[in-house]
């Protein structure tokens, strides 16, 4: 537990008793959720610390020129609003449960179109007497047209889910306007970025900010990409069930074409 009370220190949050027990807790149910439903490939404390908890951690890193989402930043708005946050893909709650235990006071939503997963992340929210974290079992796509859910949150997380020009219109309409798409990928994405690129022009962000994070942690490096919400998506999108996969949204050949001309 030390290695990940000084991990968490480094990324300035402060692990108090209570949530010690809590990610003691949820390390519990993962194994035991694993032996039974093969939940996650990391099995054993020691793994499970580095690849799950204090890689998810590393979200809190702050972004080049220092803003969001440092841990100061999900402390409640002036307007005593608690931030939003939804992980999409979320799988047995990697990061987004690990998030929830790290910063208690955001309010956390973990998506995933698993029926077994989302019976796992519930059984733990439940288990563990965690306030604030809502399951939803829904695809994506779908769940982007839910008006509860669309244009609703500060921040939206993923990890290891598909390639960016995909996971941007699987993301982006969940974001406020304001608010940001935080995408953990491994290292050599900067062609999956270029790739994205239009996507992320046509779901109303900003091109891509992305930082290099070595740690804490003794897992290999993270590639965070960041993507800010500019103006709302285009209802259009998400489109549906499996056309961002089968068919990402590149920018159009011609437009391609023209552009190397210039």
């Amino acid at each position: 537990m030390e290695r990940l009370i000084a991990a968490a220190g480094q990324l300035g949050v402060h692990l108090d008793v209570s949530q010690q027990r809590l990610f003691k807790g949820y390390y519990e149910l993962l194994e035991a959720g694993s032996e039974a439903a093969n939940l996650t490939g990391a099995r054993g404390w020691e793994r499970v610390r580095e690849e799950l908890y204090i890689r998810s951690l590393r979200i809190l890193t702050p972004a080049p020129g220092g803003f969001a989402s440092t841990a100061e930043w999900f402390m409640p708005t002036s307007g005593g609003a608690a931030r939003k946050v939804l992980d999409v893909g979320s799988g047995a709650g990697i990061p987004g449960l690990v998030l929830k235990l790290a910063v208690p006071g955001a309010e956390v939503t973990l998506l995933d179109s698993s029926a077994k997963k989302c019976a796992f992340m519930r059984r733990a929210v439940m288990t563990l007497g965690i306030a604030g974290a809502v399951v939803v079992q829904a695809r994506a796509e779908e769940a982007g047209h839910d008006a509860v859910h669309r244009d609703a949150y500060d921040l939206v997380v993923s990890r290891g889910v598909g390639r960016l020009a995909e996971l941007a219109e699987l993301t982006l309409p969940f974001a406020k306007v304001g608010g940001i798409v935080i995408a953990a990928k491994g290292p050599d994405v900067d062609e999956e970025i270029a790739g994205a690129a239009y996507a992320v022009e046509r779901m109303g962000a900003a091109p891509a900010i992305t930082q290099v994070v070595r740690g804490p942690g003794l897992a290999p490096p993270d590639t965070l990409v960041y993507w800010f919400k500019l103006s709302p998506s285009p209802e259009l999108y998400p489109r549906r069930p499996g056309a961002p996969h089968k068919r990402p949204l590149l920018r159009p050949a011609a437009a391609v074409m023209t552009a190397g001309r210039a």
